[in-house]
């Protein structure tokens, strides 16, 4: 189930991605093992979960969002932090998913408007020499 709460009040505070505050179940596949949750804030880059069981920060994972609608969104990730705070940054995702995922975070925005301009700004700086010799 999503729910939004305060109308889905975005927080940007250090960074860079405004996030919308929901909550529905995801999974979380890594090493071999999959991993109960759920979701409590999203943006466009990541999000923050806890889970019923311990994730290790560092590692890749598969991650299966589950809308209440039967829509599934599948994206890979990064762990970077665990327990009842846990987070995961996405790395990469198909395009029907992101379609999804971009479309749920503007609904539950306070403006829509912001989430698009993100869509125009690069989440990361390039790197000088991204293929060290």
């Amino acid at each position: 189930m999503v729910h939004a709460w305060a109308g889905g009040i975005m927080s940007e505070e250090r960074r860079k991605r405004c996030r919308v505050s929901l909550e529905f179940p995801l999974t979380i596949a890594f090493e071999g093992k999959r991993v109960r949750g759920k979701v409590h804030d999203l943006s466009l880059k990541g999000l923050a979960c806890s889970t019923e069981e311990w994730i290790l920060p560092g590692k890749e994972c598969d991650i299966t969002l589950e809308l209440e609608s039967g829509l599934r969104m599948h994206i890979h990730g990064r762990i970077i932090r665990a327990g009842q705070d846990g987070a995961i940054d996405f790395i990469r995702m198909d395009e029907a998913s992101f379609g999804h995922l971009r479309n749920l975070v503007r609904l539950y925005a306070e403006d829509a408007d912001v989430v698009d301009e993100e869509l125009r700004r690069p989440a990361f700086k390039p790197e000088e020499e991204p293929f060290p010799e």
